[in-house]
């Protein structure tokens, strides 16, 4: 991938971990919505780059699970705009995606195991927060199981950063996950 490309690619999922972190700390529902819009938009497009950038390098499971999360991410932005309550479904169909985008992200050994580790573990708290708005419960951001989620997937986005800049503990070859053609 070039210096272009990784570089979209790293601020799109860095600004999707502070604008999201930063609009679960705000009080204010509007300031809070226009964070987690500005958050899903830059995970949106990170992950699309990611998805390409994977698919090209025929690593399919990975690039898969990066299209499911930037389709996850699309889905939670359509609910932004109508609030943290009453966005509840488009959060719920969100977090459901979440589940298997993270578990074909993490499962093939492209990234570091900790931080495959810390994705399959998001997955858990993310798939019993979806079954609680499907089932007619409330999931608010502010809630500690979809907090939980959201800590552990910032952690596994920042993974994803180590292993994109290519250093040597980050992956299992000690190469960068974006060498090659893109």
């Amino acid at each position: 991938m070039d210096r272009t490309k990784y570089i979209i690619a790293a601020i799109g999922l860095v600004t999707g971990v502070v604008f999201g972190l930063s609009g679960s700390i705000v009080q204010d529902p509007v300031l809070t919505n226009v964070l987690y819009e500005v958050s899903s938009v830059g995970l949106t497009v990170a992950c699309v780059v990611l998805a390409l950038n994977f698919y090209r390098k025929e690593e399919d499971l990975v690039a898969t699970g990066f299209l499911l999360f930037a389709i996850a991410e699309a889905v939670m932005s359509a609910g932004n705009a109508a609030g943290v309550v009453e966005g509840q479904p488009s959060f719920g169909a969100g977090m459901a995606l979440y589940v298997p985008a993270l578990l074909l992200i993490s499962i093939p050994k492209t990234f570091a195991l900790w931080n495959r580790i810390s994705g399959i573990a998001a997955a858990i708290p993310f798939t019993i927060a979806a079954g609680i708005i499907f089932t007619g419960g409330i999931a608010l951001p502010s809630s500690g199981l979809v907090g939980g989620a959201y800590g552990l997937l910032s952690l596994t986005i920042v993974g994803w950063v180590i292993g994109l800049s290519g250093k040597k503990s980050s992956v299992r070859t000690g190469a960068s996950v974006l060498e090659g053609q893109m």
